[in-house]
């Protein structure tokens, strides 16, 4: 057969006996367990060597030092088998790719032979933006494909119409600059040079493209190179069967901890994303508006521990590049699986099990079909905001079997930071410092998450070193640390952020964007489970102009943190011409920087879960004593009477029990019956009363996409049918 009918087979086989390639049994792993855990483990190593090899060859510190990208081995049609360390949000990208490739009639014309490289970051083809590169070579042993090498890497400058690959500025696709459009750009190992002079053409930092492009290909040549030995090892017959078994073994473990640890039934929730953009500098007149985006998620448990997963109700395009493609959202939804799910072999197994109901075409979800400029220049913005409700609806569940300990509350939000300057050694760059690579992980369901230490799009969590940071950029680090109280509130505190304070220096024109890669700014972020509060909004500073070099030569105290976000310590620290000390993210600074100016970039905390008053006392003293939380969040939030003992802080147990039976009984003098507070609530609804135009437009957008979830809207609120905002 083909491997387009393959692909069809298996897709009949999977319909008929509800296993992956028809395997009601798994021989190789039944007959012999050992040398088919042994292959596990060296096929995932032989990954994470390409890993190490590509990042290496690559010469931009994306790469280099950020370890932004990801390799990957595939069954012949397609089918992810096992992955590199990385960014683990681009298998099923990746594997969606190749069988794009496949389904397009590529095995006839170009066909696919060894050597042959084929790339896309096209998201009209499914790429999730262009900054991605997608690649993948076909592997052949003895004449016969035997299985796919992929790879992306996230590159510095992928030629938008601003600098950088963050592009949330682009107002269109036409705006979202390099396009590989499902093409085949090398062969016998080597790009061809239209491929180079293109890139050349079209980037500002052609050098670290191409050094990408080449770590891309050279990890894919150290996949095949190491395959080769591990077949002749094992034999062909074994290799091939346990791959395709493999991917059979994933499904199953994962079907069965949806079976074994939640319940059947429907669970929603509600999520929401700003992007404050009104008054600020936009490229284009209808980019001067502030814009609301609903990222609902409906999840269904069926009988059979298949999982039906629905968009209903997202709301329209936005005229920046927040926009994503369904093909690209679901493999953004395998990344938020594996986290919550967990599997012993991450691969394409698992969503064999799902239904992803198709995005209501014309929403932010699926674009292209009413859209078709819609810019997708960072795609990643609402759906990695999209992809947290994952925890919120799977935590739920757990905790219905009693599983405490599988719960999570929401991941953090994203607030990225480009720069595209001349540096300190006379080159041009432009590219990301990798800060936001590590947020805190979110509250479990028994304990306090980690300090910058996750990420929602990678396990692997790594900002990188600040000293190679300087290396690259005109910047110098004069703080990094945690950031207090940026987990939420609740009994158990999402993991902690960190703050970046930079000082710039060895440039005058550095330009700073505060981008978008899934913060919030205007509302609230995801909202904490049980009773927990949310983290406070995106904000950071910027100081133009300063008196820094002055206190350098005096040898005073310089800026190194944050501070409280109600007053911003760079307000005391120092002094500036022009800046902002809390900016309303995103933005891109109006002023050049130069030296000495400062930037303060936070990245924020995880989610909480619970009542904060019910958090345990000798915590708030050990986050009092760590400063990881201020004194008036630990008197008022949490509700604690502590008092100083030399440098130390000690909560009084027997005085915080009973602040807290005052501020519950507080809460009870304020609260008002449902019945009474949805009755007000209906009023303010129906008359749209203090409803940003945002907001507006993004229920009338919601409900015209999507009649069914209108229909549900206005019976909640007990509305008119013909009901609109």
């Amino acid at each position: 057969m083909s491997l387009k009918e393959q692909i069809v087979a298996n897709e009949k086989a999977f319909a008929e006996t509800g296993n992956l390639f028809g395997l009601e049994k798994m021989p190789r792993k039944e007959s012999d367990p050992g040398s088919y855990e042994a292959l596990w483990h060296i096929l995932s190593n032989l990954c994470d060597a390409a890993w190490q090899t590509g990042c290496k060859v690559s010469s931009s510190p994306i790469a280099a030092e950020g370890g932004d990208a990801l390799w990957a081995l595939h069954l012949p049609t397609g089918e992810a088998v096992c992955i590199s360390r990385g960014i683990t949000a681009h298998p099923g990208l990746l594997a969606d790719m190749i069988q794009n490739f496949i389904n397009l009639g590529y095995e006839d014309l170009p066909g696919f032979k060894q050597g042959d490289i084929f790339e896309n970051n096209d998201p009209h083809y499914g790429g999730i933006h262009s900054p991605d590169f997608d690649m993948c070579m076909p592997l052949f042993y003895e004449g016969k494909l035997v299985a796919w090498a992929s790879c992306v890497s996230h590159v510095a400058d992928v030629g938008c119409v601003t600098p950088g690959s963050i592009g949330f500025m682009n107002p269109d696709c036409y705006s979202d600059g390099i396009c590989i459009s499902m093409e085949k750009v090398g062969e016998n190992d080597a790009f061809y040079p239209w491929y180079e002079m293109r890139i050349r053409s079209r980037s500002r930092t052609p050098d670290f493209l191409m050094g990408d492009a080449r770590g891309r290909l050279a990890g894919c040549v150290t996949i095949r190179q190491r395959l080769i030995e591990v077949i002749e090892k094992y034999g062909l017959d074994f290799f091939l069967e346990s791959t395709q078994e493999f991917v059979e073994d994933s499904r199953r473990y994962a079907v069965g901890r949806v079976k074994t640890q939640t319940v059947p039934g429907r669970v929603r929730k509600s999520q929401f994303k700003d992007l404050a953009m009104k008054g600020k500098r936009v490229l284009l007149p209808k980019q001067d508006v502030d814009c609301l985006m609903n990222l609902p998620m409906q999840l269904e448990i069926k009988a059979d521990a298949s999982v039906d997963i629905s968009l209903h109700g997202a709301s329209g395009t936005v005229p920046f590049g927040e926009n994503i493609s369904p093909t690209a959202l679901k493999s953004g939804l395998l990344n938020g699986y594996s986290h919550i799910i967990g599997f012993d072999m991450f691969n394409s197994g698992p969503t064999a099990a799902w239904n992803v109901e198709d995005p209501p075409s014309g929403s932010w979800a699926n674009p292209f079909e009413v859209d078709f400029a819609a810019s997708s220049g960072v795609a990643w913005a609402p759906a990695v905001m999209w992809m947290s409700s994952l925890y919120e609806v799977f935590g739920r569940l757990f905790q219905s079997r009693g599983f405490v300990e599988e719960m999570a509350a929401g991941a953090a939000t994203t607030l990225t930071a480009e720069f595209a300057c001349t540096n300190q050694t006379g080159f041009w760059l432009a590219g990301l410092t990798l800060e936001q690579a590590s947020n805190g992980s979110p509250a479990r369901g028994y304990s306090d998450g980690e300090n910058a230490a996750w990420c929602i799009y990678t396990p692997n969590a790594d900002f990188g070193n600040a000293e190679i940071a300087e290396v690259y950029y005109p910047l110098l680090y004069i703080g990094r640390n945690i950031e207090p109280d940026s987990g939420g509130y609740g009994q158990f505190r999402g993991g902690l952020g960190h703050t970046a304070v930079w000082m710039v220096y060895g440039t005058q024109d550095l330009e700073y964007s505060c981008g978008d890669a899934g913060m919030r700014s205007k509302i609230v972020a995801n909202h904490g489970m049980y009773g927990a509060y949310p983290t406070f909004p995106d904000r950071s500073s910027y100081a133009h102009n300063t008196n820094v070099k002055q206190l350098i030569d005096e040898q005073k105290p310089l800026l190194h943190e944050r501070g409280d976000p109600e007053s911003p310590t760079i307000e005391s620290a120092i002094t500036y011409e022009a800046g902002e000390a809390a900016a309303v993210a995103p933005f891109v600074t109006p002023e050049l920087l130069g030296n000495y100016d400062i930037i303060v970039h936070p990245v924020s905390g995880a989610q909480a879960m619970g009542d904060p008053l019910t958090r345990d006392a000798a915590l708030i003293e050990q986050d009092l004593n760590k400063g990881w939380t201020s004194p008036r969040v630990a008197g008022e939030i949490n509700g604690a009477v502590f008092h100083k003992d030399g440098r130390d802080y000690v909560v009084d147990r027997k005085e915080t029990e009973a602040q807290r039976q005052a501020m519950r009984e507080e809460r009870k003098a304020k609260a008002v019956p449902f019945k009474e507070w949805w009755a007000k609530e209906r009023a303010k609804v129906a008359a749209g009363e203090n409803m940003d135009e945002a907001v507006l437009a993004m229920w009338r957008s919601s409900m015209k996409l999507s009649p069914g979830y209108a229909k549900e809207l206005r019976a909640f609120w007990n509305l008119p049918e013909d009901f609109n905002f």
